[in-house]
């Protein structure tokens, strides 16, 4: 009788398929981060057009800051659910645009941060040397969100003292 038992086949969590499976999961993890940075590379190029095409408009004359008000309640009126696109964060687009002018910096290294970082740099570097230092700081160390939240300067002290001393010699 115990001859007719079958054999015990292989189960998905069995440690003969781990490391398959663990692969796969790499292989997914591995596309996820593909797709975030494909989706953050997208929208910093279209905040950063977005920044130029007001900049241009407004230092033409063409438009006041009443107009930029409008453009934020016509985005809201026709594009429902879209967010993002209010007037503070359409003159924060205009603000990043004129700090960096250059699309070449854009592409190469603005892309490789979440938009909030661009921002954060932005408002706490005074000059161009230092918000491009941050920049390739924070990409290279991986700051976290969380790392510049609240009123901390944690990742802007954490950087080494020959860090910063390159920082104010350029």
């Amino acid at each position: 009788m115990s001859d007719l038992t079958p054999t015990p086949t292989p189960t998905p969590t069995s440690p003969t398929n781990a490391p398959d499976f663990d692969e796969i999961s790499r292989l997914i993890e591995s596309a996820r981060q593909r797709a975030y940075q494909a989706v953050n590379t997208a929208l910093i190029e279209l905040y950063w057009q977005v920044g130029a095409y007001l900049s241009a408009k407004i230092k033409a004359a063409e438009w006041g800051e009443g107009v930029v008000d409008q453009l934020a309640q016509h985005l809201v009126s026709t594009q429902p659910g879209l967010k993002g696109f209010t007037r503070r964060n359409l003159f924060r687009m205009r603000q990043f645009y004129e700090a960096y002018p250059d699309p070449q910096i854009v592409s190469a290294l603005l892309t490789q941060l979440p938009w909030t970082h661009n921002l954060i740099i932005l408002g706490r570097s005074q000059r161009p040397e230092e918000r491009e230092f941050y920049l390739k700081m924070a990409a290279q160390e991986k700051w976290s969100s969380a790392s510049w939240s609240g009123n901390t300067t944690q990742p802007f002290l954490s950087a080494s003292s020959s860090a910063r001393q390159k920082c104010h010699h350029w």
